[in-house]
């Protein structure tokens, strides 16, 4: 969130089971619209094969949220 403020581009990573939370947290601090990038339950703990492939279906997400319009770096 500090970076956000500092006006450095973030998304957020989570698995599902805590984008409830992320969406309280976003919201609570005044940033509802902090980009996030959702991944199927576990994102830790995995097979490497499976993290890549969890990692691949974000990458889209990832890279809109950092590069999203009104975002000034500096």
């Amino acid at each position: 969130m500090e970076l956000e403020r500092r006006g450095i581009p973030t998304v957020t990573v989570c698995s599902h089971l805590f984008q409830r939370l992320g969406n309280v947290e976003r919201r609570s601090l005044g940033m509802p619209d902090l980009p996030m990038a959702i991944a199927p339950h576990p994102i830790g703990g995995v097979p490497a094969e499976t993290a890549v492939t969890k990692a691949d279906a974000l990458f889209d997400t990832v890279v809109t949220g950092l590069t999203r319009p009104g975002v000034k770096l500096g």
